[in-house]
């Protein structure tokens, strides 16, 4: 990755000097690094706020609401992990976050899950359980896109409710058409190994 970067970098400045604009190169740089300052310092205040109102709803008993009425669908996506597990505690606790929007909160939730579900497995390549993690992950369905408004409402941006249902369609499609792949992938292994 650091090839990339410093190839995009070169190109850069190659193209600035054969263009003539290599004056404002020094601008642009200045310019560009206060802008992704900027953005990071939003970010990261959203991040705090949203992990906050977060940490609120684990303290208050919400989450592990939520977590009780999940397991119960979860554990037919994950059969090879005890329902009542610690494992299956932070998949939950990780797939509520990402309903909720909560990226950042999801992130650690699921690495913990991750590192676990691997000290389950006793093979060298993933599970069947990691595989279909992954896949929920990627395509989580999305309830209240907490980030998205956020940002929208930042950069003063409108966010009406069609908005909203329109990405929880979307998210709601996808996950639903990942659950499907993942269970027609898995038969199919099982057949071949059979």
């Amino acid at each position: 990755m650091n090839k990339v970067w410093t190839a995009l970098l070169v190109i850069g400045i190659v193209v600035s000097f054969l263009t003539g604009s290599i004056d404002k190169l020094g601008t642009v740089i200045v310019e560009s690094a206060t802008d992704a300052f900027n953005i990071f310092l939003k970010v990261a205040l959203l991040i705090l706020f949203w992990n906050g109102v977060f940490n609120i709803a684990i303290q208050s008993g919400l989450i592990k609401n939520i977590t009780k009425l999940l397991k119960k669908p979860l554990s037919f996506l994950f059969p090879d992990v005890d329902k009542d597990s610690v494992c299956m505690e932070y998949i939950c606790s990780n797939m509520v976050a990402n309903m909720l929007g909560l990226g950042s909160a999801a992130t650690p939730l699921g690495l913990k899950a991750f590192e676990m579900l691997q000290n389950e497995n006793k093979k060298d390549h993933p599970s069947r359980a990691m595989m279909t993690f992954v896949l929920l992950n990627i395509s989580t369905l999305t309830l209240f896109p907490t980030t998205i408004i956020s940002l929208r409402a930042m950069y003063k941006g409108t966010t009406e409710f069609s908005f909203i249902v329109l990405m929880i369609l979307v998210t709601l499609f996808a996950t639903i058409f990942t659950i499907l792949l993942d269970r027609i992938v898995y038969v199919i292994q099982s057949k071949k190994e059979k």
